[in-house]
């Protein structure tokens, strides 16, 4: 086992981004940036790498897809950029039409963490930044960390801590993208199961209703073993890039992973547990927004990425049934979600 770390570049303002590379005993590779604290790669030691990422600097800091990154304070999106705690009014970025997308324009994925430990007897690396009122305008100054694991059982943990000086909003995710057939492929012939028998209605902006609706014998049901595209296919839709961008409520308390991807072909597979109460499916190619005609690059290109976030139900300061997402001052608060990679 081996943890090592390079300068990968510099950013415009003259921050060095380190490149962090953890092997384990099985010479699997996990590849991680200090840019957003991001998950970059995972490579076999067949060579073949399993997460989308970028090679440069500028990538990292031109990401409208959060590639990789750790978003936060708030993953996912927030009403009308604005909640009430304590009888205050916050009013945040709207970086999405009216409301607000993981934590507003300055959020966990737009900063330089830095490297706070590397474990090299555990095979793992401490990321660690501060948040303040200032830069995103969520009540007080947030000290927070992840920490990523290899271990020699194929599994990666990442551990997510964080401590306020005031009460504040805490749902932190990672928003890795897997294509478990490898880079480029068609993430559509991959095969999904989620241990969830509900999701939530979203609205056309992708904002909760409030309801949870049931999966079961809909476009939304993954909790057997399914194709993707065989459910996109089921979309009620017209759009040419007809995909899941959805919340799912998965069972908590079990042993049952909340998410298996895999390539039916290799059998290749990433199996997802949490202690969070939600995952967001995302199927999409990160690529498609650099083009004007979206269609015609689709048809070329199609979905490569699936990014399986694990949080707490999106935007549960506005729906207290969907979780607690309060960090009450002077109190560290961690959640763990973990991948275990079979068949690689």
């Amino acid at each position: 086992m081996t943890v090592s770390v390079t300068d990968f570049g510099n950013t415009p303002a003259g921050e060095t981004i380190k490149h962090v590379v953890i092997t384990n005993a099985n010479g699997h590779q996990l590849g991680l940036v200090s840019w957003g604290a991001s998950w970059q790669s995972f490579k076999t030691a067949a060579g073949v790498d399993l997460v989308l990422g970028f090679n440069d600097v500028a990538s990292y800091l031109d990401n409208d897809y959060y590639l990789g990154n750790i978003v936060g304070r708030v993953g996912g999106r927030l009403d009308q950029a604005k909640f009430d705690l304590n009888g205050t009014t916050y009013h945040l970025d709207a970086n999405e039409g009216a409301n607000t997308l993981h934590g507003g324009e300055k959020n966990f994925s737009h900063k330089n963490w830095e490297i706070a430990t590397v474990d090299e007897a555990n095979n793992s690396v401490t990321f660690a930044t501060t948040m303040t009122e200032a830069e995103d305008h969520f009540p007080g100054t947030l000290k927070t960390t992840v920490t990523y694991t290899l271990t020699d059982d194929d599994e990666v943990k990442l551990d997510f801590g964080a401590t306020s000086d005031a009460d504040t909003l805490y749902n932190p995710t990672s928003h890795v993208y897997f294509n478990m057939a490898g880079l480029g492929a068609d993430a559509r012939e991959l095969e999904l199961q989620l241990n969830a028998s509900r999701h939530l209605e979203f609205r056309p902006d992708q904002l909760p209703t409030g309801n949870l609706l049931e999966t079961a014998g809909t476009a939304f049901d993954f909790q057997t073993k399914t194709k993707i595209g065989d459910n996109i296919a089921k979309l009620e839709t017209d759009a040419f890039d007809a995909k899941f961008d959805d919340a799912f409520e998965v069972a908590t308390g079990t042993d049952a992973p909340a998410a298996i991807l895999t390539d039916p072909v290799s059998g290749r597979t990433v199996e997802v547990s949490t202690d969070r109460n939600g995952v967001i499916f995302f199927i999409t190619n990160p690529d498609v927004d650099k083009y004007e005609d979206q269609a015609a690059f689709l048809a070329e290109n199609p979905f490569n990425g699936v990014a399986l976030e694990a949080q707490t139900l999106s935007d549960a300061i506005h729906h207290p049934e969907f979780g607690d997402i309060v960090l009450p001052a002077g109190v560290e608060k961690h959640y763990e979600t973990r991948y275990v990679f079979k068949n690689i």
